[in-house]
């Protein structure tokens, strides 16, 4: 009996002390598994921050980065503005995500593009209005890019504007302030090109802020309905106009809580029943450890896969390419990279909505998915854009019958609720590792690809080729060199004699460009108008023209020579411009040159583009006194029909039909008539090409009014052209 009552107490404190460790053992590892969620949730969380605000980062660094791109060149063009449309268009399109461009001189809104939607913000004074004022002072101050935001607009809808403070000729004893350029980006469009909102429905929080310019607190832009939760990730998003915050959150206090109560009831039971303690210690881990691996691989899916469409993402694509890369590599496998988007998508978000949008961004992904084969991937790669991953192909011509595939499958209809929409697609191809064999590379190279067929048309594929980096930048060295010569002044006129046939007097001249490059030499305008138009920088080049070619008359007037008539060549962009005439006006007054002594050449072509705008513009400068002349007559497609409605003085004949004048009768009898139909509506003829005495004869005996051509002088100097004097004919005395 004392034996047993010995033995008792002994068992008693051996159940004791087993039942004492294992509750330890429980708590402890209770706690070590809900340090495990936390890591591994905050892993997930820092990873959701990180990518998240990059594609904010990345988005908005281009918006404020367009604000001072379009600053720049405000400062270029010395305040001018009449390139902004084009500008601004080249910009959104190339850039995207940005809702308008505003320029407002003096602080006062003048320009946005696009206009439409928001006429109300013209005339807006960004500078006194109150909600503006103190940012903006602070711009003028510091003259340093700021933003602000959010801000209700006046055309509604809420905003995250940068603003960039302009001033010309900086640094300068003359440096003034001239005023702002602005790029807007909607606030609900910006967090709706990321997946934070899909993460707020899965139970995530978020919070993006920004310090306030110039007080010590922060401005919160956008954050989830639901308070922040206690375990948090913030990335920084490091922008021209300072670093911004963003913070996702997740509330697991209640799981933490439920895993604590699960795991110290597990231990007392384990406790108690020490065979069963043993089995419950031995399991729980696995379970606990399952749900965490079940989780985390949910939280990666979601890091990885377009909440969409479904489809792996731009991060799946960075993250797991390489690898795959380097495995086709070891196999010496042939594979192909293909980049896409589909053409004017925005025109269907703009016209139906993004709801239907992303319905047809959902079908076309399910269509992809359809075509690619077992070692293909598709990924979407943000907004319309797309990538196709052909991990195993045999040639160049594999992957062209691929893109033919995606081309067809895309055209074919999509309806809903009983409208169709017929989209097409335009395609670059990149071939690995023929074309590159690190992602850098292989995506620039498409993206090339991509642009050369949206150049030739879209609804096309294109396969990279050597030569289109090498055009690339050939583009834009050459844009480069023609902004160096205007702002160096490289640029020189040169005017051809215009001449009286019946009197052999010289009565104007044609004033033609010419490029004084410092390494080519002379360049003639046929080598560099093409750049000039593409680029928008022929306005600035035509204005150029004009101004130094008034200048040219006035200088004639000071020098005591006779006057004459001097014609400048326009481009159909100038037409287009709002602000021609008056500054044409303000030209002729600085000057003091009058009117009549000014002529401009306008070919049929450019009249055509917009007959309306050209007629009313052709009108108001003959109203003031200006010649205006129709260059190169006879080229165009509807001469005659609009000819009778057009306020034209001069018609100029094209050289190719004076060329052979004296020899083709059928080119004799269209000059005849060209001079008779002119002379019916009142108008002067001008003969361009005139090489010889017997055109110039044959001319003169059709009444022809006026030549010009290399048989008296191809295009001179100014000092060469005054001293010019009354014209001998080659073996004729005066």
């Amino acid at each position: 009996m004392k034996q047993a009552r010995l033995n008792q107490p002994l068992a008693l404190g051996i159940v004791s002390i087993a039942f004492c460790f294992i509750v330890l053992l429980g708590c402890l590892w209770t706690q070590s598994a809900n340090n495990s969620i936390v890591h591994q949730k905050s892993s997930i969380l820092n990873g959701l921050s990180r990518s998240q605000a990059s594609a904010l980062e990345r988005r908005l660094a281009s918006a404020f980065t367009s604000a001072k791109i379009m600053s720049y060149e405000v400062e270029l063009h010395n305040g001018h503005s009449p390139w902004f449309e084009s500008y601004a268009n080249r910009l959104i399109e190339s850039i995207g995500g940005i809702e308008n461009i505003q320029l407002a001189p003096n602080g006062i809104i003048e320009k946005i593009y696009p206009l439409a939607g928001n006429e109300e913000a013209i005339g807006l004074d960004i500078i006194n209005t109150t909600r503006y004022h103190e940012a903006t002072q602070q711009a003028i101050i510091t003259k340093k890019m700021i933003a602000i935001g959010p801000v209700p607009l006046v055309q509604g809808g809420v905003a995250i504007i940068s603003r960039a403070p302009i001033y010309l000729n900086q640094g300068q004893d003359n440096e003034s302030f001239w005023g702002f350029a602005s790029t807007l980006v909607y606030l609900d469009d910006l967090i709706a090109a990321t997946q934070l909102k899909e993460l707020e429905q899965d139970g995530y929080q978020y919070e993006l802020w920004r310090p306030h310019n110039d007080k010590e607190e922060r401005v919160v832009l956008s954050s989830s309905a639901a308070t922040l939760g206690d375990l948090k990730s913030s990335s920084k998003l490091v922008l021209p106009v300072g670093t911004w915050t963003l913070t996702i959150t997740q509330n697991i206090a209640n799981e933490l809580e439920s895993n604590r109560f699960k795991g110290y009831s597990v231990s007392f039971i384990i406790g108690l029943l020490l065979s069963i303690a043993l089995y419950a210690l031995l399991i729980q881990p696995l379970k606990l450890g399952k749900l965490v691996k079940e989780k985390t691989a949910a939280l990666e899916d979601l890091a990885y896969r377009d909440p969409l469409t479904s489809l792996p993402n731009r991060r799946h694509l960075h993250d797991n390419l390489p690898n795959t890369l380097y495995k086709n590599q070891l196999r010496s496998r042939i594979s192909a990279f293909i980049y896409f988007d589909l053409d004017n998508f925005k025109r269907i978000n703009d016209t139906v909505g993004h709801d239907i949008g992303d319905q047809v961004l959902v079908i076309i992904a399910e269509r992809l998915n359809t075509l690619k084969g077992m070692s293909d991937q598709v990924v979407r790669l943000g907004g319309d854009e797309f990538g196709i991953l052909l991990g195993d192909i045999k040639s160049t011509d594999e992957a062209k019958n691929f893109a033919a595939k995606i081309l067809n499958s895309v055209q074919n209809p999509i309806k809903f609720n009983q409208r169709e929409f017929t989209l097409s697609t335009s395609l670059g191809i990149a071939m690995i590792p023929e074309h590159g064999y690190d992602l850098v590379t292989i995506m620039q190279n498409a993206d090339m690809a991509l642009y050369h067929a949206k150049q030739l048309g879209k609804n096309q594929f294109s396969l990279y080729t050597e030569s289109m980096k090498v055009n690339t930048y050939n583009s834009i060295k050459a844009e480069d060199d023609l902004s160096q010569a205007l702002r160096n002044q490289e640029f020189a006129l040169y005017y051809q004699p215009q001449f009286d046939l019946q009197t052999n007097n010289i009565i104007g001249a044609e004033a033609l460009i010419r490029w004084n490059h410092p390494d080519k030499g002379l360049i003639f305008p046929n080598e560099f108008i093409p750049v000039a138009e593409k680029t928008g920088q022929i306005v600035e080049l035509g204005y150029w023209v004009i101004e130094t070619g008034i200048a040219y008359l006035a200088e004639r007037k000071k020098a005591g020579l006779s006057d004459i008539l001097l014609h400048i060549n326009l481009a159909s962009q100038q037409l287009a411009d709002p602000r021609f005439v008056s500054h044409v006006e303000k030209l002729l007054i600085q000057y003091q040159v009058p009117a009549r002594l000014l002529g401009f050449e306008i070919t049929e072509t450019d009249i055509l583009e917009d007959i309306q705008l050209a007629k009313k513009l052709l009108q108001t400068l003959k109203k003031m006194g200006i010649c205006i002349a129709i260059d190169d007559f006879g080229t165009g497609y509807s001469s005659l029909a609009q000819l009778k409605n057009l306020p034209v003085d001069l018609l100029k004949i094209d050289r190719h039909f004076v060329r052979d004048i004296t020899e083709d009768e059928n080119d004799r009898n269209i000059v005849e008539a060209i001079i008779a139909m002119a002379h019916k509506l009142n108008i002067q003829v001008l003969a361009e090409g005139i090489e010889t005495r017997q055109q110039w004869q044959m001319l003169a005996d059709f009444q022809c009014n006026f030549g010009q051509g290399f048989y008296v002088s191809r295009a001179v100097s100014a000092e060469t052209f005054n001293k010019a004097s009354t014209i001998i004919h080659h073996g004729e005395e005066t």
